[in-house]
């Protein structure tokens, strides 16, 4: 099998689940992740696989080579890492009223960037089996930037949750997305694991 997985951050999760499940049938794995120290962890976790590749790059849908990642200023590998800083501001602002205390504040490093198109080229054609795409705001304007003439794809994985702005996922990015996933003959199902994502299937 043929897996990409953008925003892979310290690994365990459930793309950890089915790569252990499947370790036998694994062809080409890449595991992308902006934040340096995360993607580590990633490495570490992943140590006794074989075949996998690692990279450290934001997955945009601009021709930038580099761009700000913010993160929590207390928790560079956070999971709520993003390129855009107010996503992360307004996740720290919720945690602190669920918390009681004063919001984290930010901060940024600058980080190589690139287009997904780039990171599907790495399968040099081949069928790709399954994209989970988790990059905390960006996701349905990466899978619209996706050439799905070019690369095909059987299962797309992404966080919709907050296609709009933080916690908001009803407006044009998402019908875009659906539309687009509709097109190329997609199914759209929610994730029974997680109410935050939505799952593509391609029709065969």
């Amino acid at each position: 099998m043929n897996i990409l997985q953008i925003g892979c951050n310290e690994a365990n999760d459930k793309v950890s689940e089915f790569l252990k499940f499947n370790k036998n049938y694994l062809n080409k794995v890449l595991l992308v992740d902006a934040s340096s120290s995360a993607l580590e962890l990633g490495k570490d976790f992943y140590k006794d696989f074989e075949g996998i590749e690692f990279q450290n790059v934001a997955v945009v849908d601009t021709d930038e080579n580099e761009i700000d990642l913010f993160y929590p200023e207390n928790s560079h590998n956070s999971v709520h890492c993003s390129v855009l800083e107010s996503h992360v501001i307004r996740h720290k602002e919720v945690e602190g009223r669920i918390y009681n205390r004063d919001a984290e504040k930010t901060k940024k490093e600058r980080v190589p960037a690139t287009r997904i198109n780039h990171l599907l080229d790495y399968f040099c054609g081949e069928y790709i089996n399954r994209l989970y795409i988790d990059v905390e705001g960006l996701d349905c304007r990466i899978i619209n930037d996706i050439d799905l003439e070019k690369y095909n794809i059987g299962y797309i994985r992404f966080e919709y949750s907050h296609s709009e702005n933080t916690f908001n996922s009803n407006g044009p990015n998402l019908e875009k997305t659906i539309q687009i996933l509709s097109k190329f003959g997609y199914r759209i199902l929610a994730d029974p694991n997680c109410n935050e994502d939505l799952i593509a299937l391609k029709n065969i």
